[in-house]
């Protein structure tokens, strides 16, 4: 036994003195590599985002303004070749239509579910990491010009919505619509959210290594950002009760993408 565990003890501590070798070693190589060729910068850009749903389940209703700011990071391959980087937070939304069952209170006073349609002003807040190639041409006066290839991988740390539930009572007559403002919408949005980026622009260099880069990209989001169903809707887009199922139950599939597209405007020193 004891033998063993003297086996077991040696062993651990060759592999952490071979990791821990490695360790330096990998990052004395970033670190020569970082020196001559790579290049931090600063970004703040503007965004339009807005959603693209597959199939007629819930509807787009608008497009939102938002922005993203963070650090870019060039790794320059050679003159014409860069792997572009970074981590930004970025603030995106729209506008989505959908079938909703809602508690409203009724004319007696008690509380009931209210069969009709929301209309949600939805803001979502990412950590993204760019993971692209940099096509750049030489530099002509003091421009260079690129082309931008690569994905987005997102992570949303916070959703919220300002919905407007318009119900149909029962009576038939006309309903006034209920305003929610600031609700959670972490349970509706997909944690993670990847992107297709395709992207355009030119820098123009100050001095030394110190230049503007701006240009526009289309992040084209590929996977679901929708987490849940959607209730059973009528053909006016209304919420209603299919026969032998739960009135508050969600029945149907509601896969949608979210779009952007981002003016970008950073500097790289």
């Amino acid at each position: 036994m004891k033998k063993q565990l003297s086996f077991v003890v040696n062993n651990t501590n060759k592999i952490m003195k071979k990791t821990t070798l490695l360790a330096v070693l990998l990052a004395l190589v970033i670190g020569s590599f970082a020196q001559k060729n790579f290049q931090l910068g600063l970004h703040f850009s503007p965004n339009i985002g807005w959603l693209k749903p597959n199939g007629d389940k819930i509807e787009a209703d608008g497009a939102k303004i938002g922005y993203e700011f963070g650090i870019i990071g060039d790794f320059n391959i050679s003159d014409n070749y860069i792997f572009a980087t970074g981590i930004r937070l970025v603030n995106t939304g729209f506008t989505l239509n959908k079938p909703d069952v809602q508690e409203i209170t009724n004319t007696q006073g008690g509380l009931e579910n209210g069969y009709g349609s929301t209309v949600a002003d939805v803001r979502l807040n990412y950590i993204e990491v760019p993971l692209t190639l940099k096509l750049r041409t030489n530099e002509v006066g003091y421009m260079k010009y690129f082309a931008q290839v690569g994905v987005g991988l997102g992570a949303n740390y916070r959703a919220l919505a300002d919905e407007q539930f318009t119900y149909v009572p029962a009576n038939g007559s006309s309903s006034q619509p209920v305003s929610n403002e600031g609700v959670d919408y972490n349970d509706e949005i997909n944690l993670f959210r990847a992107a297709l980026i395709v992207g355009a622009g030119f820098e123009f260099n100050f001095s030394g290594n110190t230049s503007l880069v701006t240009g526009v990209t289309f992040n084209n989001g590929f996977t679901n950002i929708i987490s849940k169903d959607v209730h059973t809707d009528d053909i006016n887009g209304n919420a209603v009760t299919p026969p032998n199922t739960q009135a508050d139950k969600r029945n149907q599939s509601a896969k949608s993408i979210n779009n952007m597209i981002v003016l970008n405007v950073g500097i790289l020193f």
